[in-house]
């Protein structure tokens, strides 16, 4: 991949800058209450999508800019190094998005994308279900075909933003399985809209507090049969392209963001005190940050590998899924070497630290689900010795 802006790239990145300079500080203070901060989300993704930083290499006749790829991964390292909110649609952007366009008719492509690239309507999908969190061959959501509609019943969970959402992509099984042919076979993905009658969302509040995810419950959900997202049993195909994306493309600003992470706890660990002067000079603090370094280049080299093989006109393949394992472990392992170097500090909170003590709380908290979301560590694995190794199965 090549690493060196162009100068046209060069340009881009500085009217990004500039952009973000001209913003007022109230755009990156978010509120606490869920319903205020995600309007302020909804807010900050339209104005980015209004001065150009949202959808650069979508097509322009559905509201994108037809630029290169590489002019977007541009625009999101830049957001992520400022520090910028993430785009309250994450799941329309990164993950429905891309099948949409890749599998979408026209109309729907019409119909949806602009939307999506405004946040004037929001996306979740219904992936994972309680018995079938990361095997999404076993889910049992079904969807009866009739002569114009498909009627769904079943459970999701894990859905983020569900309460926000208008759509919904969701897995079901359009025909019964049978022992002569795979499990991944016969599922459908199916456009829901999350007004229908029979839709009920149940948000759930995490550790930290927070009511990201939402339980799904579909009870005969009539979904027009012009809500088919590509053929009838193309469902594993194109779940298998979105977790692509979503594990793959997201790894680069993701790592941009991790290394401003670092960076923040550096500064911290040099503010605070120990019995023995600095905490930054304590050589425990050293060893614990110098391996969060480590971790997170290693991630940069491996996203900078994979979106590589994405802008030469490649498919994100399985190999997505070391990056995924990787970026699990850098977020990870910054979040527990910031509450033990915190823990080191015998200095006691001045307000203005406080805010920092409960950013890398909730930082912490957050990170225990990176090995779990987007695919267990388990399934990467499985993914990696399957399909990239090829090693024997048992």
């Amino acid at each position: 991949m090549r690493l060196s802006l162009t100068s046209t790239e060069r340009q881009l990145r500085d009217e990004v800058r500039v952009f973000l300079d001209t913003q007022p500080e109230r755009a990156r203070r978010l509120p606490h209450a869920l319903d205020e901060r995600i309007e302020a989300l909804r807010d900050w993704q339209r104005r980015c999508y209004e001065s150009g930083f949202v959808g650069r290499a979508w097509p322009q006749e559905f509201g994108g800019a037809g630029s290169p790829p590489v002019e977007q991964i541009i625009v999101d390292q830049e957001l992520a190094a400022a520090g910028a909110p993430e785009f309250v649609n994450v799941v329309g952007l990164d993950v429905l998005g891309p099948s949409l366009l890749r599998f979408g008719r026209d109309d729907q492509r019409r119909r949806y994308i602009p939307a999506i690239l405004s946040a004037e309507e929001i996306w979740c999908q219904g992936f994972s279900e309680p018995e079938a969190g990361s095997d999404l061959a076993a889910l049992r959501t079904r969807a009866v075909e009739r002569a114009d509609d498909f009627v769904i019943s079943g459970q999701k969970t894990w859905v983020s933003w569900g309460q926000f959402a208008h759509w919904c992509g969701v897995l079901a099984r359009t025909a019964d399985p049978s022992p002569e042919r795979p499990r991944h076979r016969d599922i459908s993905m199916l456009i829901v809209d999350m007004r229908s009658p029979g839709v009920e969302v149940r948000p759930m509040t995490q550790i930290t507090g927070h009511a990201e995810f939402c339980e799904l419950f579909l009870d005969e959900v009539v979904v027009p049969r012009e809500n088919l997202l590509g053929e009838l049993g193309e469902g594993w195909k194109i779940a298998m392209y979105t977790l692509g994306h979503e594990r793959g493309t997201a790894a680069l600003p993701r790592q941009v963001k991790l290394r401003t992470w670092l960076d923040r706890l550096t500064r911290t660990a040099a503010a605070r005190e120990t019995g023995s002067g600095p905490l930054i000079d304590d050589p425990r603090a050293q060893a614990a940050l110098a391996q969060s370094l480590v971790a997170v280049e290693v991630l940069r080299h491996h996203a900078y590998r994979t979106v590589g093989e994405f802008l030469g006109g490649g498919a994100v393949g399985p190999q997505s899924s070391s990056v995924k394992l990787l970026m699990a472990e850098a977020e990870q392992r910054l979040a527990a070497t910031a509450l033990e170097l915190l823990g080191m500090s015998l200095q006691e909170a001045a307000p203005a630290d406080a805010d920092e003590d409960e950013f890398w709380e909730e930082t912490y908290l957050y990170s225990r689900a990176a090995s779990v979301y987007g695919g267990t560590r388990q399934i990467q694995r499985n993914i990696i010795a399957d399909r990239v190794l090829r090693l024997p199965q048992e």
